[in-house]
């Protein structure tokens, strides 16, 4: 009989010890799938959350491998500081695990983050001149697109052309170089240069207005600018001063943008040429170096983002439509 309770007894105890495993296995799933998940905010300058979806479709693809959640917060402006900073700290104060963060103004908001100290990961969309070893920054080499596109423009035009450069956002590392280097390529091989600013012009209606006195003010050939929202003022205000005309009677466009509106006038050939840089590997990347740092240094340390000058005779090439139009099939 006590033999029987015997058995009784150590059945009952590998029952319990089975249930008592399960328990703890199922907790400790829940547990870490709980952990896991991470905030991950992608702070960028502009109210057009279009302009960022290249980016943001790169990020969320790794997002969703890492199980993560993506989070994309413009802003009302493209180059007020202050308040970049307040949605940095809103995000931190909510918890944000990652932040990946495209400055308005490069050096200003690098600074403003180093100086809090952070324990979390931080990844710029943006080249940054004053870069420690530690930062993680990706963008393509602002320098040799803005040299290429000069390059290409005096192969394009003649050495009597003259030129007009349109500086707009070079707070932002990236924009300024790129002038720096077409302001290079270009050099002793045009006939005349103009150089012309939209810096502190304030809301958009004033920066049109101000690109539209320069252009009938003096005469040009070609007009280039660096950046998205620099371009799209540039088509808002050719449009208006002259609306029944095609853009390229008042000044032969070259320009480095993403915005689908520089894609609409390539297609038009009122931008001569549109350097494209590959957000979407930008985006993808980012969220990579800050969900898996140790992975990304490894697989992708090497990886340069691509960029392409781009016709309207070569943009549905295979390669050409795969950075123009990455989400058509």
């Amino acid at each position: 009989m006590k033999k029987v309770f015997k058995n009784k007894n150590i059945i009952a105890a590998i029952i319990l010890i089975v249930i008592l495993v399960i328990i703890a296995v199922y907790a400790s799933v829940t547990g870490d799938s709980e952990e896991e998940v991470r905030h991950v905010s992608m702070i960028v300058y502009g109210d057009d959350a279009e302009r960022w979806e290249n980016m943001r479709e790169g990020a969320y693809l790794v997002c969703t491998d890492k199980n993560a959640k993506l989070s994309l917060l413009t802003m009302l402006t493209n180059d007020d500081t202050e308040e970049q900073k307040e949605i940095i700290d809103r995000e931190l104060e909510d918890g944000t695990d990652v932040l990946i963060i495209a400055p308005c103004a490069s050096r200003e908001i690098k600074e403003y983050i180093d100086s809090k100290n952070l324990r979390i990961p931080v990844v710029y969309l943006e080249t940054l001149d004053n870069a420690s070893p530690l930062d993680v920054s990706i963008a393509v080499d602002d320098y040799m697109m803005g040299y290429e596109l000069g390059e290409q423009m005096t192969l394009d035009e003649s050495d009597i052309v003259t030129v007009a450069i349109l500086s707009g956002n070079t707070d932002r590392d990236s924009v300024r170089l790129r002038e720096e280097g077409f302001r290079a390529a270009i050099e002793g091989k045009v006939g005349k240069l103009i150089n012309w600013s939209v810096k502190g012009y304030g809301t958009d209606r004033d920066v049109r207005t101000h690109i539209q006195r320069e252009i009938v003010s003096e005469a040009t050939d070609v007009i280039v600018t660096f950046d998205n929202t620099t371009t799209d003022a540039l088509i808002d205000a050719l449009a208006n001063l002259n609306p029944l005309a095609n853009l390229d009677q008042t000044g032969r466009i070259y320009a480095i943008s993403t915005s689908n509106k520089a894609v609409y006038h390539l297609y038009n050939e009122e931008i001569m040429i549109l350097e494209y840089p590959d957000e979407f590997s930008m985006g993808y990347l980012a969220a990579m170096y800050a969900l898996d740092p140790k992975y990304a240094s490894g697989r992708y340390s090497h990886n340069q983002i691509e960029y392409r000058l781009v016709r309207k005779e070569n943009m549905y090439s295979e390669e050409n439509q795969k950075l123009l139009f990455p989400f058509v099939d």
